[in-house]
């Protein structure tokens, strides 16, 4: 379903050239706040990696990916092992 076209509702109430100057500037608004909450996310992600160390680093998370699947890899034949053993 298209949502309604409120800048053509506006512009049959006040004009076009005005509601044209109102849907640019609503439009701005919320580019600025998409990208004030995007710079505060990441300050905050930045704040609590770096500053208080309380989050890992990316590099942190793919590294201990890496380890966990190594360790997944390691039972896994571990496990086939044991299963040989046990069959004989």
């Amino acid at each position: 379903m298209a949502s309604r076209d409120w800048e053509e509702d506006l512009a049959q109430l006040i004009g076009d050239p005005l509601a044209f100057q109102v849907g640019y500037r609503v439009r701005e608004f919320k580019d600025q706040t998409r990208h004030i909450k995007l710079d505060a996310q990441q300050m905050l992600s930045e704040y609590l990696q770096y500053e208080l160390d309380l989050l890992p680093s990316s590099s942190q998370v793919n590294t201990f990916n890496q380890h966990v699947d190594l360790l997944d890899s390691r039972l896994a034949d571990l496990e086939t092992r044991l299963n040989k053993l046990i069959q004989s």
